[in-house]
C-alpha cells in the first residue's frame, strides 16, 4: 500500500470515528439518558450540545434536563436564552410555561402554553411538550388538559411514543390504571420493545398488587435495555414487598450503578436495602458516603440499627438516643426495640439483659401497629428472661406474646411458656412447722400447685400441636406429678396416661437411647402404678424389666424382679424438670 493510500485510509478511519462520536452526542441520546435516570450523563451531554451549537432547540433540551432534575431557576435561564437565540422557538416558550407551572403560577403557565399552541397547533412536538408539562408537577398538574393536548399530538404523529407515555402518566394521575396500560401499549406499537413503556406497565401492576405481571414487565424493560436504571429500582421495590431482601438489595445496587446517581436520598435507600439483606457493613459504608450531605434524621436510625447488628452497642445507643432527641415525631416501635437490644448487648454477662433494655423493647412492642410484631417482641423478651432464669417474668412475657397473636403462636412458644411456669413453681418452698412463715404454708402450697396445673394446661396445647413429640407428654406428666401429693398421683394414676404416651412414642423412635433419662422416670412411675394401683403384676413386671434395661443399677427394679436383696420400696423420684428437653419443632 503506497503512502498516499495509507494516509487516505487513516483519514477515513478517523473521520468515521469522529462521525460515530458526533452521532452519539444527539438530543435523542440525551433524552434516553433522562428516561433511564442517568441524569449526570444527560446533563453533561445537553450542556455540551448547547455550548457547541447554541441553537433554540439545544437550549430547550438543556432546560428540559433542568426541569426533570427540579432545577427550575436553571431551566428558566436556559429557556430564556433559547428565545434570545431564536425568538420563534416555541418549545422554549413551552419551557417557560413549565417553569411557571412548577412554581405554582398556573395563570402565567396557561398564557405561555396557549400562545405556543396557537402558533404551533400543527406541531406534534410542541403539543406533546405542553401536555407533558401538565403531568410533571405533583401539586400543579392538570391531567384533563394534558390528555387533550396529547391526543392532538398523536393525531399529528402516531409514532410519537413518548406522547403515549405522557398520556399514560396523565391517566395515572386520575387513577385510571387500565386506560394507562392501554396508552403505554400504544407507545409499544409506536416504538416496539420500548423499555420506558414496559417499565411503566410494570409500575401499574405493582400498584395493583399483581406482582407476577409487574415482575414480567420489569424484566421486559431490562431485556429491551440492560442499562435502563429505573427498572432495577422498581424491581428492587418489588422484591422488597416479596421479602426477598437479598434480591432487592442486589437490584438497587444495579440501579445505583446504572444511573450513576449521587443523590443522598437514593444512597440512604440503598443503605436500607443493604440492612434488610443483612449486609450491615455495606449499610454503614453507604451511610458514611452521605454523611453531612443529607439533612435526614433517618440516617441516625440506620446508624443505630446497623451498629447494633455489628455488635457495637455504644455507637448504636448514641445514634438512637440522638435520633429520638431530634426526630421524636418519626419514632416507631422498632427504634425502641433496637435501643433496648443495644442495652442488652452491652450488658452481656450471665444475666444476658439489661433492665432498661427490656423496658425499651416492651415499649417498642406496645407501639407496634401489628399485633404479630408485638407478639414476636414479647416472646423475644421472654427468651431473655428464661435464659437468665427469671422464670416469673419469662412466663408473663410468653403469655402476653401468645395472647397478642394466638392464631400464629407456635408449639415452641407454648413449650417455653409451660417451662417458665413449671420452673417458677419449682422455686416455691413450702414452709415447715419450724419456719417463721409457716402460717403462709397453705397459701404457698396452693400457689405452687396452681402454677404446676397452669404448666400442665399449657403443655396440653403443645401435645395438641405436636401429637407425636414425646417431650410434650413428659412435661404434662411431670407437671401433674408435682401438682398433687405423690402418693395420691400414683394411687389415682394422674400422670399415667402421659407417661404411657411418652413410652409408646419413644419406643417407636429409631434412637430411643436419647430419651434414656425420661424413660427412667416414666418406667419407674408406670411400674409402681401397675403394681400398687392396678394390682397387675404382669404389667408391672414388664415395666420393671424395661426400667432395668435403661437403668441396669436400679435398686427398685432389681428388688421387684428378685435380682437383689430387698430394700424399702421407694416412690418414683420427683420430676423437677432438671432433665433438659430440646425445643419442639414449630407447628
Amino acid at each position: 500500500m503506497n503512502r498516499n493510500m495509507r494516509l487516505k485510509l487513516v483519514a477515513l478511519v478517523f473521520g468515521l470515528f469522529a462521525f460515530v462520536n458526533l452521532k452519539a452526542q444527539t438530543v435523542q441520546d440525551g433524552l434516553a439518558l433522562i428516561h433511564g435516570e442517568r441524569y449526570n450523563e444527560a446533563g453533561a451531554l445537553f450542556k455540551k450540545l448547547a455550548q457547541g451549537t447554541p441553537s433554540g432547540d439545544n437550549q430547550f433540551y438543556l432546560g428540559y434536563y433542568y426541569l426533570k432534575t427540579n432545577q427550575l431557576d436553571s431551566a428558566q435561564v436556559a429557556f430564556d436564552k433559547g428565545l434570545q437565540v431564536d425568538d420563534k422557538s416555541y418549545l422554549n416558550k413551552v419551557g417557560q410555561g413549565a417553569v411557571a407551572l412548577g412554581k405554582g403560577d398556573r395563570a402565567k403557565a396557561k398564557e405561555l402554553f396557549d400562545e405556543a399552541e396557537k402558533k404551533k397547533k400543527k406541531d406534534a412536538e410542541v403539543l406533546y411538550r405542553i401536555g407533558e408539562a401538565y403531568t410533571l408537577f405533583e401539586k400543579n398538574n392538570d391531567p384533563a388538559e394534558a390528555i387533550r393536548l396529547l391526543d392532538e399530538a398523536v393525531k399529528r404523529d402516531k409514532n410519537l411514543a413518548d406522547a403515549y407515555i405522557a398520556k399514560g402518566d396523565a391517566l395515572m394521575l386520575r387513577n385510571e390504571g387500565g386506560n394507562a396500560v392501554t396508552a403505554y401499549e400504544y407507545a409499544l406499537t409506536a416504538k416496539p420493545n420500548y423499555a420506558v413503556a414496559h417499565n411503566r406497565i410494570g409500575q401499574i401492576y405493582l400498584r395493583g398488587k399483581n406482582y407476577n405481571l409487574a415482575l414480567e414487565n420489569y424484566k421486559k424493560a431490562i431485556e429491551a435495555d440492560p442499562n435502563f436504571a429505573p427498572a432495577y429500582k422498581d424491581l428492587a421495590e418489588l422484591y422488597f414487598f416479596a421479602q426477598k431482601y437479598k434480591q432487592a438489595a442486589e437490584n438497587f445496587d444495579l440501579f445505583i450503578q446504572k444511573s450513576g446517581t449521587t443523590d443522598p436520598e437514593m444512597k440512604l435507600r440503598a443503605a436500607q436495602f443493604a440492612f434488610t439483606a443483612d449486609d450491615y457493613t455495606k449499610s454503614l459504608q453507604l451511610l458514611d458516603e452521605i454523611k453531612g450531605k443529607i439533612n435526614n434524621p433517618i440516617t441516625l436510625r440506620m446508624y443505630g440499627w446497623s451498629y447494633f447488628k455489628q455488635n457495637d452497642p455504644d455507637k448504636a445507643i448514641e445514634n438512637l438516643n440522638e435520633f429520638m432527641k431530634v426526630a421524636p415525631d418519626k419514632l416507631i416501635g422498632d427504634d425502641y426495640k433496637y435501643l433496648g437490644r443495644a442495652y442488652n448487648q452491652k450488658a452481656g454477662g450471665e444475666k444476658g439483659y439489661d433492665s432498661t433494655g427490656v423496658l425499651y423493647m416492651l415499649k417498642g412492642a406496645d407501639m407496634d401497629t401489628s399485633k404479630a410484631e408485638a407478639a414476636t417482641t414479647y416472646k423475644e423478651v421472654g427468651a431473655l428472661y428464661f435464659a437468665a432464669k427469671d422464670f416469673p417474668n419469662a412466663a408473663t412475657a410468653f403469655a402476653k406474646g401468645i395472647a397478642l397473636d394466638t392464631a400464629k403462636a407456635s408449639a415452641n412458644d407454648y413449650y417455653y411458656n409451660g417451662l417458665s411456669n413449671f420452673q417458677y413453681a419449682s422455686s416455691f418452698i413450702v414452709p415447715t412447722a419450724a419456719d417463721s412463715n409457716f402460717a403462709d404454708s397453705a397459701k404457698i402450697a396452693m400457689d405452687k400447685r396452681s402454677l404446676y396445673l397452669k404448666a400442665d394446661s399449657i403443655f396440653a396445647t403443645v401435645t395438641q400441636k405436636l401429637p407425636d413429640w414425646p417431650y410434650g407428654y413428659y412435661w404434662r406428666a411431670s407437671s401433674l406429678y408435682n401438682a398433687y401429693d405423690r402418693q395420691e398421683n400414683v394411687d389415682k394414676g394422674i400422670s399415667a396416661p402421659y407417661y404411657q404416651k411418652l413410652t409408646e412414642l419413644v419406643e417407636k423412635d429409631p434412637d430411643p437411647s436419647k430419651f434414656k433419662s425420661y424413660l427412667k422416670l416414666a418406667y419407674s412411675y408406670l411400674a409402681f402404678y401397675s403394681q400398687t394401683t392396678l394390682n397387675d403384676p404382669a404389667k408391672a413386671k414388664t415395666y420393671w424389666e424395661k426400667l432395668l434395661a435403661v437403668d441396669p443399677d436400679n435398686v427398685a427394679a432389681k428388688e421387684a424382679l428378685g435380682l437383689a436383696v430387698a430394700t424399702p420400696a421407694a416412690q418414683p423420684a420427683a420430676t423437677t424438670g432438671k432433665a433438659k428437653a430440646p425445643a419442639p419443632k414449630k407447628k
